[in-house]
C-alpha cells in the first residue's frame, strides 16, 4: 500500500512539474510577442507566473496533507486553491496569445508583405512628386529665361549660373542627381545608395518573417515601426535639399510663387507589429489548451491523498470511532 502511494504521488510531481515547464515556456513566448522581444520582461513574467502557482499549489497540497486542527488547515487549502485559481488568470493572456499568433501565421506573414510594400511605397511617392517637381521647375526656367522677371527669379538665374537653354538642362540634370540620383547632400549619402540599404533591410526582414522563427517573431514585428519614421524623415529632408522654385507668369512679368518645392512624406499605416503586439479576441482552442495546461499542473494536488487521521470532536471519545484498537 505504502509503495502504490508512493508511486503515485512520484507521478503527480512528475505531471505537475510537466505543466508548469509547459506553463513557463507558452507564457514567455506570448510575453516575448506581445513586448516585442523584450526577453529580460518576459522571463520575468514567465518565472513570476510559475513560482507564484507552484508556491500557491504547493500551500494546497501541504493543507491537505495536515492531520491536526483539520477545519483550520481546510479553509486555508480552499483559499489556496481560490488564490490559485485568480493567479492562473495572469498568464492565460500570454499563453492564449502565443496560440492565437501561431494559429494566424499565414495572415500575419500576409500583413507582412503589406507592410513591406507600404516602407517601399514611400519612396514611390517620394520619387513621383520630386520628379513633378523637377518638371515644373524646369518648365518654369525655360518660360521665363530671356523674359521679364522680377529680382527673385533673376537671383536664382544667377545662382544656378543659367546663360542659355542648355544650361537649364545641365541645372536640371544636377538637381536631379541631388534629388533622385548618385549624388548627395553634403553629410548624406546619394538617394540611390540609401534606397538600396533600405530596400535590403526591408528584404532581409521579410524573409526573416517568412522563416517564421517563433523566438524572433517578436523582436521582428517592431522592424516596420523603426524603418517607417526612418525613412519618412530621411526623404523629407531630402526634399528640403532641393532647390525647385514654381515660377509663373504674373502682372506682365514672371516671378517665383513658391521658393521650393518640398514633398512631405507620411508614415503608412502598419499592421503587423500591431498583430503581434496587441492581444487578439478570445479563441475557444487556445483556451481549451490552457485549461488543460492549469489542469495538469494541479494533477499532483488531486492524486495527493488527505490524511487518513480522523479529527474527534468536542465531546466524543476515541473509543466511538471504528477500526481504533482500544488499549
Amino acid at each position: 500500500m505504502a509503495n502504490n502511494r508512493k508511486s503515485r504521488i512520484g507521478l503527480g510531481n512528475i505531471i505537475s512539474i510537466a505543466g508548469l515547464a509547459l506553463l513557463g515556456f507558452f507564457t514567455f513566448m506570448g510575453a516575448l510577442m506581445l513586448t516585442s522581444g523584450n526577453i529580460g520582461a518576459s522571463a520575468g513574467i514567465a518565472a513570476g507566473a510559475v513560482i507564484i502557482l507552484s508556491l500557491l499549489l504547493s500551500a494546497a497540497i501541504y493543507c491537505k496533507k495536515a492531520d491536526t486542527d483539520f477545519s483550520r488547515w481546510k479553509k486555508v487549502e480552499i483559499a489556496a486553491l481560490v488564490i490559485f485559481a485568480a493567479a492562473a488568470v495572469f498568464p492565460a493572456k500570454y499563453v492564449m496569445h502565443f496560440f492565437n499568433v501561431m494559429s494566424e501565421k499565414d495572415a500575419l506573414q500576409k500583413a507582412a508583405l503589406a507592410d513591406a510594400e507600404n516602407l517601399r511605397g514611400m519612396f514611390r511617392t517620394y520619387e513621383e512628386a520630386e520628379r513633378s517637381a523637377l518638371a515644373v521647375t524646369t518648365t518654369g526656367l525655360q518660360n521665363a529665361f530671356g523674359e521679364e522677371s522680377d529680382l527673385n527669379v533673376k537671383e536664382y538665374f544667377a545662382a544656378a549660373a543659367i546663360s542659355n537653354y542648355g544650361d537649364i538642362d545641365t541645372w536640371m540634370l544636377n538637381e536631379r542627381r541631388l534629388l533622385l540620383g548618385d549624388t548627395g547632400a553634403e553629410g548624406t549619402a546619394p538617394y540611390l545608395t540609401y534606397k538600396h540599404n533600405a530596400d535590403s533591410l526591408i528584404g532581409d526582414w521579410l524573409t526573416d518573417v517568412k522563416v517564421w522563427d517563433v523566438m524572433a517573431v517578436g523582436r521582428q514585428s517592431k522592424v516596420p515601426g523603426e524603418l517607417s519614421p526612418a525613412i519618412a524623415s530621411d526623404l523629407n529632408k531630402r526634399s528640403q535639399s532641393g532647390k525647385l522654385p514654381v515660377i509663373v507668369y504674373q502682372d506682365g512679368n514672371y516671378v517665383i510663387s513658391n521658393a521650393n518645392q518640398t514633398v512631405s512624406i507620411a508614415e503608412p499605416e502598419l499592421t503587423f507589429e500591431k498583430s503581434i503586439t496587441t492581444p487578439g479576441a478570445l479563441n475557444a482552442i487556445s483556451l481549451v489548451i490552457y485549461i488543460l495546461i492549469v489542469a495538469l499542473i494541479a494533477v499532483q494536488y488531486v492524486m495527493t491523498p488527505r490524511s487518513e487521521k480522523t479529527e474527534i470532536g468536542e465531546g466524543e471519545s476515541i473509543a466511538e470511532y471504528e477500526g481504533v484498537n482500544k488499549l
